[in-house]
């Protein structure tokens, strides 16, 4: 009886049409080890949460987060207040940003003042916080629409296709005649960024790099480069590694590393991409986590996360919803800390947390097709090679003894039937025996494999075989 082996699944990668595949990682990710290990590369599950902070006195999620000198700033809720959070989860609330929007996109910058300021721009209107918070008030300040800071000045984009600079670390004085055209194109600014010592801004269709040039007149800057390339969803930019990703104008996924937009993103992503009725309403954001650096991509419905060091791409689910409810990311205190999208809460993200701050973190790999065209398939046996012995000891019983939930179809992944529970072993017996028998026939379209755990316990899939037979 011949044995074959089990492909695991690397990235999330569905076809058009389930016959054509169904290969899917879900809150898991691929890693390689190489030729010393058992296998060249294995899955793990995706990082836990665990709460850090509450930001109290409002109702809805974390909006936009930045790490300053010590301390993280995040803007949270429908009514829009400003909060510090010290490195002992304590919380400050440092007051009201009266006229902004209850659910548009906040942008967070700080300047390189020994007390720096924090500007925060939303619904065309500044706020800037130095040792209080308040409105910036210049006459000379156009609407903002978007914020960055480059070279210790704030730069905002506007809605009339121009984009402004302020004064050098003063993030409440600007002058008049210091704003540029984004004039390549005719399209409007969709995003202000910056880079390394340019600003880039993103219109509709185009994307404008500007270098610092130090010229007497308008802001100084002068245009060097021009991407055909322009930003559809304006929260997804995001600079990972050095790089900035975004979700482009022609509804792929982009990667700037000079003046060359390239694309990064899969069938998969773009069809979901293609999906929404209101593209401009993906939002991005990024963290690092032992070598990989990740790219999250959110929108009503879905999430998929990039690693950008393996390039391949993973399904987020938060428990009970279609997308992962986390829409910030920084980096403080020697620890992620990440915002949700629909609390005003903020967690730590971290491999060491099993589930999601209480909910269970739910884990699936759905396998690509084994078949044989023109053959029909007979599964005696299914033998898989996961992290074992992995029960918590004390806790709720599905974490002392731990089981992962194998189903199979056998109409190439249309549907599935077939269901067992195979035990992953308590803690320290590693030797069971993760196999499952009499698994069915299946005609042309093949067996497909798919395996869940939602247990608070390590989770890795590292390979797995069939006993088969095959008739006419």
């Amino acid at each position: 009886m011949p044995t074959v082996p089990i492909q695991i699944t690397t990235r999330t990668n569905k076809a058009r049409y389930t016959q054509g595949g169904t290969a899917e990682l879900v809150n898991c990710y691929v890693e390689q080890i190489g030729a010393e290990g058992k296998v060249q590369e294995y899955v793990v599950a995706s990082d836990g949460l665990q709460g850090f902070s509450a930001l109290p006195g409002v109702a809805g999620g974390v909006r936009d987060q930045l790490e300053v000198d010590g301390a993280v700033w995040a803007v949270a809720g429908t009514s829009a207040r400003l909060f510090e959070v010290r490195s002992n989860g304590n919380v400050f609330d440092r007051g009201a940003l009266s006229g902004f929007d209850e659910t548009g996109p906040v942008y967070m910058a700080r300047n390189r003042r020994s007390t720096p300021d924090i500007g925060i721009v939303n619904n065309g209107l500044m706020f800037n916080y130095r040792t209080s918070l308040a409105q910036v008030t210049d006459v000379d300040l156009l609407a903002p629409t978007s914020l960055a800071v480059n070279d210790g000045q704030f730069i905002i984009g506007t809605q009339n296709n121009t984009w402004q600079v302020g004064d050098i670390d003063d993030g409440t004085a600007w002058d008049g005649l210091s704003f540029e055209r984004a004039d390549a194109s005719p399209d409007a600014v969709k995003r202000v960024y910056a880079r390394q010592g340019e600003a880039l801004i993103f219109g509709e269709l185009t994307t404008e790099f500007w270098a610092n040039a130090g010229l007497a007149d308008a802001t100084g800057y002068q245009r060097s480069e021009v991407a055909e390339f322009g930003c559809l969803a304006p929260k997804s930019v995001v600079t990972v590694a050095g790089i900035v990703y975004f979700v482009a104008h022609d509804r792929t996924v982009r990667a700037i590393s000079g003046y060359t937009p390239q694309r990064v993103s899969d069938h998969t992503v773009e069809r979901a991409i293609e999906s929404l009725t209101d593209r401009s309403l993906i939002t991005g954001f990024t963290w690092v986590r032992d070598g990989h650096s990740f790219y999250v991509i959110n929108a009503p419905g879905w999430s998929y996360a990039l690693d950008t060091v393996t390039g391949k791409w993973h399904t987020r689910k938060s428990y009970g919803s279609g997308s992962y409810n986390i829409g910030t990311a920084v980096s403080a205190f020697g620890k992620v800390l990440v915002g949700s999208s629909t609390e005003p809460i903020i967690y730590e993200m971290s491999p060491t947390f099993f589930d999601d701050a209480g909910s269970p973190l739910v884990s699936t790999m759905t396998f690509a097709p084994l078949m044989y065209p023109g053959r029909k398939i007979t599964v005696h046996k299914a033998w898989w090679d996961l992290e074992r012995g992995v029960g918590t000891g004390q806790g709720n019983a599905q974490d002392i003894d731990p089981e992962i939930t194998l189903e199979w179809s056998l109409d190439g992944g249309a549907t599935f039937g077939g269901s067992r529970l195979i035990k992953l072993g308590q803690q320290g017996k590693r030797t069971n025996d993760l196999e499952a028998w009499r698994l069915g026939q299946c005609k042309g379209q093949g067996f497909v494999f798919r395996v869940t755990c939602s247990a608070k316990v390590a989770k890795a899939i590292y390979q797995g075989q069939a006993e088969i037979t095959l008739d006419d």
